[in-house]
């Protein structure tokens, strides 16, 4: 059920198992382990990654929850781009300088 649901998601957003697998950073043939059935089980970690990757809720993806995602998650690009940890305040940024 999970994995009819990452494909029907990934789909939708244009991407490949490749780009997802990088999205969230685990392996490809992890994503594809999932689509085709072949594991179903799934730690909390790995399925907030692909819930966020994908622009969903966990609910979602484990069929607790009907509802489609309304938008578009970001490319998995901008994500790679984004700053992690904590945003700087202006005045930090400011003694920095």
């Amino acid at each position: 059920m999970i994995g009819e649901k990452i494909a029907a998601r990934r789909q939708q957003l244009g991407w490949t198992q490749t780009d997802l697998a990088r999205a969230i950073g685990i392996a490809p043939s992890r994503i594809s382990e999932f689509e085709n059935g072949l594991k179903t089980d799934c730690n909390l970690s790995t399925a907030k990654r692909l819930a966020r990757a994908l622009g969903c809720s966990i609910d979602y993806l484990a069929d607790t929850w009907d509802e489609e995602p309304a938008g578009a998650a970001p490319t998995p690009a901008a994500r790679r781009g984004r700053p992690r940890g904590r945003q700087r305040t202006a005045a930090a940024a400011s003694a920095r300088d």
